[in-house]
Order: structure tokens, then C-alpha cells, then sequence
């Protein structure tokens, strides 16, 4: 009998005791799986209660738990690369400290491959909860509400196309080595965000993407360090940049462009709002790079499109700020 490929499970941890325990949530929901040939790539990255206590104590009672410490770096994209780095299996699953999987997702996913061998990507059902229990969306591959099952499948070429603006799938799935390798997230410039870059870049390299019927519930925590207001959020307008150019590039801009333009505008209000409220905490030097950066996505805003989307009184008032940038700081610098 053929023994079955080894599957690395790539999760990231940081300050994960302090901010729920999700050490011990996340490591007995992995060390659970019906599919027995996997390994654990724990990477603490930097945590400073004790996370990294938890996870060594896992790694002494199951010799497939392997545990990495890195310097703490301010952003995901660094850790995940980590993890990248260190997975040594045919197959990869990526997943965050505070999710849950049933145990026989990775069983599933692996046995979807087996139909298909032009599948790279299989994802589970993901269940998007908030943590009072009260379900947010559920997406086999795109939206649904249906409880039974249905196979799906898209190319990744197409599964790009469909992260334009927005997501309109929502993908949590088992990806072929080669293929989750194919772009490192260690991205050539740190931002809050910019594994959102390279996902795309992942996604795109996929011959097939398939679903299965397994479920990979996500949770939405309120007081997570992804929900908090900070200064680090004005780093989604420099991602919008980054992506306008990319999906122009890819020739695949034109057909969302007004979804992509809208977002990005609601993006650069917010960016603004967020540079007034933290502006005194920063130097000299971080004021400007901000104040760089909120000008530079001003400027690549295609105003006209954005505009065609109101009507109006809406399309008046919003034509009015769109005209100047400065009226349009100052505007949101006191609008409460």
C-alpha cells in the first residue's frame, strides 16, 4: 500500500494564550485530523506571554508538532513566509490560530485531489462566524446558503479576476507545494495587508480550484489586532495602488473597475480619517510618508468612476470633495 503524502499545516502564533487561548483551541482541533501523515509548523512569531511555553509543551507530547521562533517583524506577511520556508510536505493547508476545521477536513481535501489530478487548490466550505455564534457568510468556493453540497470548480485564472475590488470568493484551502510556493509573502514591502497581494499571486498560478465538503469556520473577533484602529491601517491605500497596477498589468482592471475605484474610495476616506486621529503620535518623518501616501491614492483614484456610482444629492457632495484633495483632508480632519 502507497504510503499517503506528508501535508504540512501552517499556522502562526502570536501572543495566542493572552488573547484566547488559542494554543490549545487550535493545536487539539489540528492533532485530531483523521489524516494522520502531517506536520505542524508552529511559528511563534515573538510573543511575549506565554504561547511559546503552550506550544513547546504540545511538541514534547506529539513528535510531528514542530515549533520555530522568530523575531516579531509588525507584519503577518513575515511569519507566514517563515512558515513557507520550513514546510517540507506535498501539500500545505494555511491556517489561523483562532479558526477551528472539523477533523477529517485535511482527509477530505486530500481525497477531492484524488479525482482530479489537475486540481492545485481544494477548499473547504468556510463558515465565517462572529463569536457569539451568529454566522456571518458560508462560501463553497462563492456565496451560499444552501446546506447540501455542491461540487465547484474554477480555474485560478479566473479566481484572480474575481478578487478585483473585492473578494467574491473566499478560499481556505490545501494547495499543492509548488503551487503555495510559487510567491514568497515575505512581499518586497511590509504592509498590513500585502499577503493579500501575494494570495492573488497564488491563486492566479492554479490550473483548477475545487471544493469539498468539509467546513473551515472562521471567527471574526471583535477585539482582534486585525479589528484594532491603529495607524498601520492607512497601508491598505498603498496596497490599492500596488493592485491597481498589478490587475491593469494582468488586463483584468477594466471589467471591475467600478467596484475596484468605489473600494478604493471608501479606503482613502477611511485613510484619512485614521492619519488625523493618530497624526500626533507620529514624527515629522512618518506625518510625511502618510501624507505621501494619502495624496498618492488620491491621485490614482479614477474620480469619474467613482462618481458615475452616486446619485444626487450623494454625487454632488462627494463631487464637491473629490475636486481638491486639501478640502477633502480637511473636511474629514473635523468631521466627526
Amino acid at each position: 500500500m502507497q504510503a499517503l503524502p506528508l501535508i504540512s499545516i501552517i499556522t502562526t502564533y502570536y501572543n495566542s494564550v493572552q488573547l484566547g487561548d488559542f494554543v490549545k483551541s487550535s493545536m487539539n482541533c489540528l492533532l485530531g485530523q483523521t489524516y494522520e501523515n502531517l506536520e505542524f509548523i508552529c511559528v511563534n512569531d515573538g510573543s511575549t506571554d506565554s504561547t511559546l511555553e503552550h506550544l513547546e509543551s504540545f511538541a514534547k507530547q506529539n513528535p510531528r508538532v514542530k515549533v520555530y521562533t522568530k523575531e516579531n517583524q509588525k507584519y503577518a506577511q513575515y511569519s507566514k513566509a517563515y512558515g513557507q520556508d520550513k514546510a517540507s510536505g506535498e501539500f500545505i493547508f494555511l491556517f489561523d490560530h483562532d479558526d477551528l476545521i472539523d477533523l477529517d477536513t485535511i482527509e477530505k481535501c486530500y481525497d477531492t485531489f484524488l479525482k482530479d489530478p489537475n486540481l492545485d487548490i481544494v477548499t473547504p466550505i468556510v463558515i465565517t462566524k462572529f463569536t457569539d455564534g451568529k454566522i456571518r457568510s458560508i462560501h463553497n468556493i462563492h456565496q451560499t446558503y444552501s446546506t447540501d453540497f455542491e461540487y465547484r470548480e474554477l480555474s485560478g485564472k479566473q479566481a484572480i479576476k474575481e478578487t478585483v475590488g473585492r473578494y467574491d470568493i473566499h478560499l481556505r484551502g490545501l494547495y499543492r507545494s509548488e503551487t503555495f510556493k510559487s510567491h514568497s509573502f515575505r512581499f518586497t514591502e511590509p504592509l498590513l495587508n500585502a499577503d493579500e497581494i501575494v494570495e492573488r499571486l497564488i491563486l492566479e498560478e492554479a490550473r483548477s480550484i475545487g471544493s469539498c465538503d468539509a467546513t473551515y469556520t472562521h471567527y471574526i473577533h471583535p477585539d482582534s489586532s486585525a479589528k484594532l484602529l491603529s495607524a498601520k491601517k492607512i497601508d491598505i491605500i498603498r496596497t490599492d495602488l500596488l493592485l491597481r497596477e498589478l490587475f491593469k498589468e494582468k488586463g483584468i482592471y477594466e471589467p471591475r473597475k467600478s467596484i475596484f475605484e468605489f473600494v478604493a474610495f471608501k479606503n482613502l476616506v477611511n485613510a484619512i480619517k485614521i492619519f488625523h486621529l493618530f497624526s500626533g503620535q507620529m514624527t515629522s518623518e512618518e506625518q510625511e510618508k502618510q501624507k505621501k501616501r494619502l495624496q498618492d491614492s488620491y491621485s490614482g483614484l479614477d474620480k469619474k468612476t467613482v462618481l458615475s456610482q452616486f446619485k444626487g444629492i450623494a454625487k454632488l457632495y462627494n463631487m464637491l470633495l473629490l475636486s481638491n484633495f486639501s478640502m477633502m483632508s480637511l473636511f474629514y480632519q473635523y468631521k466627526k
